[in-house]
């Protein structure tokens, strides 16, 4: 399967000055970066909710190869669209790797991050966690960029309120984690198994899905367990019968009604 891919492109400023009369002081040079969202390739439809879009306090890094440390761009505009303009001060160099979010690393070699092990969840935008991205070009007007994780979305069915959503997968899948970027080996660093999304006053229907996002390592998971702890009543706990394959750059897709769990 062919990852959609998220395209950056970033329109060069003309350098700002600031001249006094016999001691020119020059400020830095700035971009403004405009971003664009494609929604992850799929297997199976997924509504607009589904797709990726940027949210208020966002920042991207941009690595160049002639800079020590990364340049901070952060967002200008365009919360909540597929579509948002980053600001940031251009680094040095002809070649620049772009990465998400802007507390991520890169050498060159490797992109190292972290997986949210507690993700908060809430309507109508839910929020993906700690979404990681990266790419790179030589130029900064045209820098496409992809995820070396997927996003199990678990639709789930049932009558009344939810408080949080756990899944274990029986080995480390949140935490920091090192990618390869010459051939998108991914592995995690220690970490822990689960993923625990707290969900209080979210409510659950039997005529609607309501979905829960876990964006989780790519491989293959035969040992995962649910724990969903409802507002009031008895915990509940499921395994899918099958494996789930958790691909780069895809949406994998799980329903369950919890009435069947009662």
């Amino acid at each position: 399967m062919d990852m959609k891919r998220i395209l950056f492109t970033l329109l060069v400023l003309l350098p700002l000055c600031a001249c006094k009369k016999g001691n020119p002081v020059v400020e830095p040079e700035k971009d403004i970066a405009f971003v664009s969202i494609e929604a992850f390739q799929t297997k199976t439809q997924v509504s607009t909710n589904a797709t990726p879009i940027w949210g208020q306090g966002d920042k991207i890094a941009v690595f160049g190869e002639d800079s020590e440390s990364p340049s901070e761009f952060t967002l200008r505009s365009g919360a909540g669209y597929t579509c948002a303009s980053f600001e940031g001060i251009k680094p040095q160099g002809e070649l620049f790797i772009v990465c998400h979010p802007s507390t991520a690393k890169c050498d060159g070699i490797t992109f190292r991050g972290k997986l949210e092990t507690q993700v908060s969840h809430s309507l109508p935008a839910t929020p993906l966690g700690t979404l990681p991205l990266w790419g790179r070009a030589r130029d900064l007007e045209n820098v496409k960029v992809s995820s070396p994780c997927g996003v199990l979305q678990l639709n789930l069915k049932g009558s009344g309120m939810l408080k949080s959503v756990l899944l274990d997968a029986g080995r480390p899948i949140s935490g920091e984690f090192l990618c390869s970027l010459s051939d998108s080996v991914f592995a995690m660093i220690g970490g822990a198994n689960i993923i625990l999304i707290d969900a209080p006053d979210t409510e659950v229907f039997p005529s609607r899905a309501t979905p829960f996002y876990f964006v989780m390592p790519p491989g293959e998971y035969e040992e995962i367990r649910f724990t969903i702890t409802p507002a009031e009543g008895e915990v509940m706990y499921f395994s899918p019968s099958d494996a789930i394959i958790i691909e780069p750059g895809a949406f994998s897709m799980l329903s369950v009604d919890l009435n069947d769990l009662l």
